[in-house]
């Protein structure tokens, strides 16, 4: 049972009052590029192409390259149109919505109906944001129970009916007699509360009875939740190959993150496999720049630790998509749990496993392999040549898959992204929220600079206006809860912001960090 957060005071009320959809009447829009809009009372067209969105709480910025189409009123609210055409249409009692040229009636209906209809759907949030309340949905093979909006749930429902179909066929797997169940959470401290994981998880499989996987969505990175996802959900699919049988680590995580990067095409009904782990990639780039490579052997005695996810990644791709190698691995890997030529040994109660030396032999005697040193030198040349990748992209895939789970790591390649020039906002709401704590003016810095990349951006109006007012102060204060007010009108018909805007004016400032010694050179999570 999800532990309730206490509840809004009567300040907060007042506020919700004012920034319900509806609340203030929003005759002017600006069209972005990326196909975001955003409503709001005033629209002022600046001297140099670009525009400023007035709000009841604060005002805008955007520069001319992001805005597709602007519609801006006089001051008496009227319409000021661009040429006769648009004049013409005024005259006929047309006025601009949605893109469209409507009656001034229609549109002021369509307005009310949103409004109605968003504040059905925020109470509706709030009342599911409870686990409590959760919702709970039956598909063929899992039983889901989540958090989420629920058209947000049923995209991660599709990818995982498909992924179990995908899996399941390769890789001849019997189909369970009970369905799994699956708990999403709509952010990760619902996921922590709710599921009893220690902060640095972020996503998990229970093999044991009952079994479950748990993972959270990112709302910043979408494409990090369906990592996760694919990730946690090979663990689950290949203990069905016998749910007596635990995997070996090194060759468990690899696979996993080798699936980790896959891709689902919901209009084909396809997956495809094998995609580069950019994240993962870099931080293997990183070790090589350093002078650090891996030993095979020590890979395949199980006992490379974290590695398994990075190096453990690059052997597996390299296993799977090399013409000589990926049958014979494909099926050394499927039959693990029944191959009698391999030794087991007692596993956590009643299961089995594979120890390091066994697994090792067991490995060089299906691949034919009789000289491990030139295999990893095909290796090695494998990553030199074949998964040849050093972007930004990289560091920023890097930093957000250390994240919660290896901080010092993650803020190692949050800096690198940042130096490298990340255009990437979610980057700059990620390790800001990170350092927020030991250095809170760089975190707003870059709260700062995400903003200017993406000024309609709600998260980061949230943490700016968040960490400003746990800066103290009067002035800290105000200024603070004005940005979280306006991140609130910039999205006011999602209920995802609505419940990110409660929380934050609820939140309270974190006690300071302790203390301690300086990280040395290996970061002290490596």
């Amino acid at each position: 049972m999800r532990i309730p957060r206490p509840r809004l005071v009567q300040a907060l009320v007042a506020v919700a009052a004012t920034l319900l959809p509806g609340a203030a009447a929003r005759a002017d829009a600006v069209l972005l590029k990326d196909g975001r809009t955003v409503d709001c009372p005033k629209v002022e067209r600046l001297p140099d192409g670009g525009f400023k969105l007035h709000f009841q709480n604060g005002a805008v910025l955007l520069k001319s390259d992001l805005v597709k189409e602007a519609f801006a009123t006089a001051a008496d609210g009227a319409y000021v149109p661009k040429d006769d055409a648009e004049k013409a249409k005024l005259e006929k009692g047309l006025v601009p919505y949605g893109g469209k040229w409507v009656p001034k009636a229609e549109r002021d209906a369509a307005v009310a109906r949103r409004a109605a209809e968003a504040r059905k759907r925020i109470e509706e949030a709030k009342a599911h944001r409870e686990w409590r309340n959760r919702y709970k949905e039956k598909t063929a093979n899992f039983e889901f129970e989540y958090t989420l909006p629920p058209e947000l749930a049923k995209g991660y429902m599709e990818f995982m009916e498909g992924y179990f179909a995908y899996f399941t066929k390769t890789w001849n797997v019997p189909r369970p007699k009970e369905r799994l169940k699956v708990c999403l959470y709509h952010d990760y401290e619902t996921f922590l509360e709710v599921s009893g994981a220690p902060r640095g998880v972020i996503g998990y499989y229970r093999f044991v009875p009952p079994r479950e996987l748990n993972f959270y969505y990112d709302r910043m990175q979408p494409r990090r939740t369906q990592e996760v996802m694919f990730h946690e959900t090979q663990h689950y699919l290949s203990h069905l190959f016998d749910l007596r049988f635990d995997i070996p680590h090194w060759i468990s995580e690899a696979m996993a993150e080798y699936y980790g990067g896959s891709k689902w095409d919901p209009v084909a009904k396809k997956m495809t496999t094998g995609g580069l782990q950019e994240g993962r990639l870099t931080e293997v780039q990183t070790d090589i720049a350093r002078g650090e490579r891996k030993p095979l052997e020590k890979l395949l005695n199980n006992s490379l630790g974290y590695h398994d996810y990075t190096w453990g990644w690059t052997f597996v791709h390299f296993m799977m998509e090399t013409p000589k190698y990926g049958k014979k691995f494909q099926a050394f890997y499927r039959n693990l749990a029944s191959a009698k030529d391999l030794r087991r040994e007692a596993f956590r109660g009643d299961m089995v496993t594979i120890p390091g030396d066994g697994l090792s032999r067991g490995f060089q005697k299906a691949m034919g392999v009789t000289d491990v040193a030139a295999l990893e030198k095909e290796w090695y040349a494998y990553i030199d040549t074949k998964l040849k990748l050093e972007s930004v992209a990289g560091y920023e895939a890097a930093a957000f898959s250390a994240g919660y789970e290896r901080p010092l790591r993650a803020k190692r390649f949050f800096k690198l992204a940042v130096e490298k020039g990340s255009t990437n906002p979610a980057l700059y709401l990620r390790y800001g929220e990170l350092i927020a704590r030991e250095e809170s003016s760089t975190a707003i810095d870059l709260f700062r600079k995400g903003l200017e990349l993406d000024p309609i951006n709600p998260e980061l109006w949230l943490a700016l206006g968040r960490h400003t007012r746990n800066l103290g102060g009067d002035e800290n204060t105000a200024a603070g809860k004005q940005m979280i007010a306006l991140a609130a009108e910039l999205d006011p018909e999602s209920a995802e912001t609505w419940m990110l805007v409660q929380e934050a004016l609820e939140k309270v400032a974190p006690p300071p960090a302790p203390a301690g010694p300086p990280a040395g050179p290996g970061d002290g999570d490596d």
